[in-house]
């Protein structure tokens, strides 16, 4: 590991809760190098197709209760 790493993985110990929130969303932000501009209308029309579904009742929802239970077991 280098010096700056080093460095910065100490920095990042004395953040506070939010600040760790906002310097992981840049990491991750500045990892997409390329920028799809059709992807932002692209989750609303998944969002969109999701919701159509649940509300006809195409797609049953389960409960987050449920979904812990399963998990656990």
């Amino acid at each position: 590991m280098t010096k700056i790493m080093e460095r910065v993985i100490e920095d990042v110990q004395t953040l506070s809760t939010d600040e760790k929130n906002n310097l992981m969303k840049f990491l991750i932000a500045s990892l997409d190098e390329t920028h799809d501009n059709d992807s932002e209308q692209q989750w609303a029309n998944l969002a969109k197709q999701r919701l159509d579904e649940i509300e006809s009742g195409k797609v049953k929802t389960v409960s987050w209760d449920t979904i812990k239970q399963q998990v656990i077991s």
